[in-house]
């Protein structure tokens, strides 16, 4: 018997959304995996991590899913809530059924399955699922009395026979026949959850009861209690009933449940410690409710304005680089002067440029959102379409409809799935105006001879950076014979002096671009950030040549950079590595630091720091890269030989 793993449980519908292909097809990004199991995205990729590091998930959970330990976990985690519901428990409110846990009603009101449009309206809903997971629950009863002949149904598992209940429908018979096709098909698996929402009519009193005791004997923030009173709203119960046996006035009750018409931010404000700086108190929360009732009646719009609307909204995202709401679109350039556009920028909705002289759009003639409106949909009459935000697919599918209910049969035909605009200032830009051509090509003209003088400009740094190296080279070259003898003169005076001033020779050039004295303070500091130039270590070397000669000493030569210490370069690879897999923790990246360390120097029978091997930072790069590359010579980064004995367990 698998022992349940308490990260196992606590992530569960992480697990389901990531158990098959067709759920993993359904979230193939964080974002759209946080949005179907009700999670934070910017909390999810931690979790995913901790499954991963838990063993549960394989390391690219989104495309690869769960580990064989992941799935029997799982596998034990349905049994037992699958053991709940017998018992008559849900889980979350929710039960998680197989496909053919779940009968049809036959008195369903609805018979026609097998007619063309009833086909056709199962394919596409059918599709829809397989990508998209179901959005909506069932709702299932239990089996009626006259139904017991069919109550359980026995199914086999990796863990032998195992007897479920099975459940009537109430609602959801389209979605449940769909599920039933992609099963069919091969694109559902039989075994994957269903969730399902019990409705059982005898147990109302006593979810009154559990949501009552919940009501009163904890201390609830203002939302948590209005989501309660919604609760047994849904239940069938008027505010009356509820304030009567709660001990409540229906106002407070009404009042409480107005609060979640407030946006999702201002009820996460109310949920705070009232000592919280964001905390929305009860009576704001009121002066904001009331401020909605009392918002402007929503603006009414032509059609011919409507559509506009409709259209440049969709062409910044589908029609512009890296589409967003807020971007600019390519208009005619009299596309201000039409009744329509006149009246939308008289009404603060789209803001018309002049023509362009800066950006991608240079020369030509733009229109985008404008900031004083609203968001969301009911701030214009009629209101916008919905779909907007929800995907590509989502967007053309509004573009047509939007067409539809505005041009009758005049909407423009569609090559494939090219969407075209009907706005005329909007599908047709036109040709560029004589100002425009000029401007693009004054911009060309200027982007050229920048180009020349920056070639220029390089070339003259080049030829610099070459005769100072040349230099360079020659000063080390006196240095090699100011060793060997040093230049006669007045040494004394040139000691004493270098001594009075607290920076007693010899002086040393610092491959860092500072000159330092021997008692090691800065003879000459340097004034940049980055790296010195080979003319300014140039001149410092001359200095340093000429103060030292001058002083009858030998210069010191350069020292070479002090070499990391076998914590620090196990350090370095640990940072390569996690810039290199991303899919790394912070302690797996450490972990394969160090065992690469230990494995080269086992290889190689050497010790850290052992002349004649690089221990610096570049060394660090390529031992990394060494290993990435022979991890992928295998196509799971795992040892082939594991991987064969996988095959003959599985033939076996």
């Amino acid at each position: 018997m698998t022992e349940l793993n308490i990260l196992a449980v606590q992530n569960a519908d992480v697990l389901r959304a990531l158990a098959t292909p067709a759920a993993r097809r359904a979230a193939p990004s964080i974002k759209t995996l946080a949005a179907a199991v009700g999670r934070d995205d910017s909390n999810l990729g931690k979790t995913l991590k901790g499954l991963v590091a838990a063993g549960l998930l394989l390391p690219d959970p989104l495309a690869d899913g769960l580990t064989p330990d992941g799935l029997l976990q799982l596998e034990a985690i349905n049994r037992a809530e699958a053991a709940d519901a017998a018992l008559g428990f849900t889980f979350d409110g929710l039960l998680a059924l197989r496909h053919d846990q779940i009968l049809p009603d036959p008195d369903n009101a609805r018979q026609d399955w097998t007619s063309d449009e009833a086909k056709d309206e199962l394919d596409a809903l059918r599709a829809d699922i397989v990508k998209n997971g179901l959005l909506q629950n069932l709702v299932v009863r239990p089996m009626a009395e006259d139904d017991l002949q069919e109550a359980t149904i026995t199914v086999v598992t990796p863990s032998g026979e195992l007897t479920l209940p099975r459940y009537r429908l109430v609602a959801g018979e389209r979605r449940w026949r769909a599920i039933g096709e992609a099963i069919n098909d091969g694109d559902w698996e039989a075994e994957e959850p269903i969730l399902a929402r019990l409705l059982d009519r005898d147990a109302k009193e006593t979810r009154f009861a559990a949501i009552a005791e919940n009501l009163l004997r904890r201390k609830l923030n203002p939302i948590e209690k209005a989501k309660g009173f919604e609760q047994l709203s849904e239940l069938g119960f008027e505010n009356k009933l509820i304030a009567e046996r709660l001990g409540y006035t229906p106002e407070h009750v009404q009042q409480h449940r107005r609060f979640l018409k407030l946006d999702e931010t201002d009820q996460q404000r109310m949920t705070l410690p009232r000592d919280d700086p964001k905390h929305l108190s009860v009576r704001d929360a009121r002066q904001k409710l009331a401020a909605k009732d009392n918002a402007p009646a929503p603006i009414d719009l032509t059609p011919a304005e409507w559509l506009a609307i409709v259209e440049v909204f969709f062409a910044a995202y589908e029609m512009t680089p890296h589409g967003n709401l807020w971007n600019e679109v390519v208009v005619a350039p009299d596309a201000r002067d039409t009744p329509e556009a006149q009246r939308l920028q008289d009404l603060g909705v789209l803001r018309f440029s002049d023509i362009e002289r800066y950006g991608p759009n240079t020369g030509r003639f733009t229109v985008k959102r404008a900031h004083s409106i609203p968001n969301g949909s009911d701030w214009c009459s009629p209101p916008l379409p919905t779909g907007l935000h929800e995907g590509s697919e989502a967007r053309i599918d509004m573009l047509r409809q939007a067409q539809a209910v505005v041009l009758d049969d005049q909407a423009p035909p569609w090559d494939d799935e090219t969407p075209l605009l009907a706005t005329p200032w909007l599908a047709d830009p036109g040709e560029m105006t004589a100002e425009g051509v000029e401007i693009i090509a004054a911009k060309k003209a200027e982007r050229e001879q920048q180009a020349q003088a920056d070639k220029a400009r390089a070339a003259a740094i080049a030829a610099r950076d070459a005769v100072w190296a040349e230099a360079r080279q020659r000063h080390l070259r006196l240095l090699s014979a100011a060793q060997e003898r040093p230049e006669a003169g007045q040494p004394e005076e040139v000691i004493s002096i270098a001594s009075d001033l607290d920076r007693p020779l010899p002086w040393q050039a610092l491959p860092s671009g500072v000159i330092a004295a021997a008692n090691g303070k800065t003879v000459k500091e340097r004034n940049h950030y980055h790296h010195p130039t080979e003319q300014e270590l140039a001149i410092n070397q001359m200095i340093v040549v000429a103060a030292n000669a001058a002083g009858g000493v030998l210069t010191p030569t350069p020292p070479k950079p002090e070499a990391p210490s076998k914590e620090e370069f196990v350090d370095a690879i640990a940072a390569i590595a996690a810039d290199r897999r991303p899919d790394l923790t912070e302690e797996q990246a450490a972990e394969l630091a160090t065992e690469i360390l230990t494995d080269f120097l086992e290889d190689n029978g050497v010790a850290f720091g052992e002349e004649g091997f690089d221990w610096t930072h570049d060394g660090a790069v390529i031992l990394i890269d060494e290993h990435l590359a022979a991890a992928s010579d295998t196509p799971t980064g795992h040892d082939s030989s594991t991987e064969a004995d996988d095959d003959q367990d599985k033939a076996a």
